[in-house]
């Protein structure tokens, strides 16, 4: 099994008052590296061990994690929290340490723990352990160590009754008056003298736990500065952070990738409904620039699974008007939360990949290969087209798939990928861009808005 360092930053449910019940959980946060030292990001696998006595202890509570690692590979777990394989976390007595965390991680979201570290708890969450310390006195005389002498009661005096002379008003002693400024927790006015607080120093642990913060903000202070120290790592062709799937309103499961600082949809749009629940018409023969319309690829519906429906530029809007901006604002048949890409946010995508030497086959913006799947397209032998030798294709991980288009007859299938944009270039044309199977380059243009085209939508 590997091992690696991975940066642990532990934060501590404060006790909110002096009998609150102890939250049975704390935060775990991690920087998450492979063998080869690169952060790992996207979906991670985690297995948490707690171990007593040292770090090949006795194992006392363990329990598994599915967590998301940021763009800094960093990931964040709620220990107490996640599905519990053995023992009993509430059921930890934490004044019985040294306690030790093991972390066993699966850098592929699954259950093949291949990085592991152990380190020592150094400090023990004081909220849990007062959570114990709370039980230690039973609230009983017969308890107390120190016991006081408590003066016999006579028999004979009633609660109401001046029985033989023992109660009588000039004898009741004066009841003294508690003073308002005695806290819970400090000496005031001499009124509190000592605190016994076992084997635990409270002031030790706060000046440690306070240090373990400053620690944190150091880290995150020089990450912010230097950019995560990892500038020459690209984030791309990873699902996008948060959101690494989309469900339209039909059940439509999509992937996402991130490109840059942009989040895209990596499948076709397959909707036949808006989020509105509105359905989008089939075309089948029907060709129009402002009645919405859909299509199966290659007039086969069993194409759409794969390549997504192909709509004309009405159903695209859904009724909005263009858009020149970034983000362009129109949801039109896009998931809530999602939007149509205008004519500039498809230009922000292509100029990013062309600044990007390992996206680029050849010389200027050759770039389609990036951007195309590896599967689907007909055969180029054009250097540094799409169809010439697809296995290298899709370096980005946008997939974009030969889906052909409509313009009165669904032609192209295999050859062509075209996307709309939210971006008109007059009342008949509205702008597009396309990869063809022989083309290196991704093509910009208007076309009429009655044909029918693929659609990617970006994340708002």
């Amino acid at each position: 099994m590997k091992r690696i360092l991975i940066t642990l930053t532990l934060f501590f449910s404060m006790l909110s008052a002096a009998f609150a019940q102890a939250p049975q959980k704390f935060t775990y946060q991690a920087v998450v590296r492979n063998e080869s030292n690169t952060l790992v990001r996207g979906n991670v696998g985690v297995r948490i061990t707690i171990l007593q006595g040292g770090a090949n202890g006795t194992m006392v509570y363990q329990e598994t994690h599915t967590a998301v690692t940021n763009a800094n590979g960093l990931m964040t777990l709620q220990i107490g929290g996640g599905i519990v394989m053995n023992g009993d976390f509430a059921t930890i007595d934490w004044a019985d340490g040294p306690y030790f965390l093991k972390t066993e991680t699966d850098p592929t979201g699954g259950t093949n723990y291949t990085i592991e570290g152990t380190q020592q708890l150094l400090s023990v969450p004081y909220a849990l352990y007062a959570g114990h310390a709370a039980n230690s006195f039973s609230g009983s005389y017969n308890d107390l160590t120190d016991q006081p002498d408590i003066p016999q009661i006579p028999e004979n005096v009633s609660a109401f009754n001046n029985d033989e002379g023992y109660i009588t008003m000039d004898s009741i002693p004066e009841i003294p008056t508690v003073p308002t400024n005695v806290s819970a927790f400090t000496n005031d006015a001499g009124y509190l003298t000592s605190v016994d607080c076992g084997n635990i120093n409270i002031c030790d642990l706060f000046a440690e736990l306070q240090a373990q913060i400053e620690d944190l903000q150091h880290t995150v202070d020089s990450l912010s500065e230097h950019g995560g120290g990892e500038e020459e790592t690209p984030v791309d062709a990873l699902p996008c952070p948060g959101m690494p799937t989309v469900t339209d309103i039909d059940g439509n499961v999509y992937n996402t990738v991130r490109i840059g600082n942009q989040c895209w949809m990596k499948e076709n749009l397959r909707t036949t409904h808006y989020a509105d629940n509105t359905e989008i018409p089939v075309g089948n023969t029907s060709y129009s620039g402002t009645e919405p319309y859909r299509y199966a690829p290659n007039n086969d519906e069993s194409n759409v699974s794969t390549y997504g429906y192909l709509y004309n530029w009405a159903a695209v809007m859904h009724g909005e008007s263009s858009s020149y901006v970034i983000p362009s604002g129109v949801q039109g048949i896009c998931p809530t939360g999602w939007h149509v890409p205008s004519d500039a946010e498809w230009t922000q995508l292509t100029d990013y990949v062309s600044s990007q030497s390992q996206y680029v086959c050849g010389n200027d913006n050759t770039i389609a290969k990036a951007l195309a799947s590896t599967t689907g397209w007909d055969s180029s032998t054009t250097t540094c087209a799409v169809g010439n030798t697809p296995s290298g294709n899709n370096a980005t991980g946008f997939s974009a798939l030969p889906a052909g288009f409509y313009d009165v007859i669904c032609d192209f299938f295999g050859s062509n990928a075209t996307f709309w944009s939210a971006t008109e270039g007059d009342d008949n044309y509205a702008y597009y861009r396309s990869l063809g199977y022989n083309y290196a380059l991704v093509n910009r243009g208007d076309y009429l808005k009655n044909n029918g085209f693929s659609v990617r939508c970006v994340r708002d």
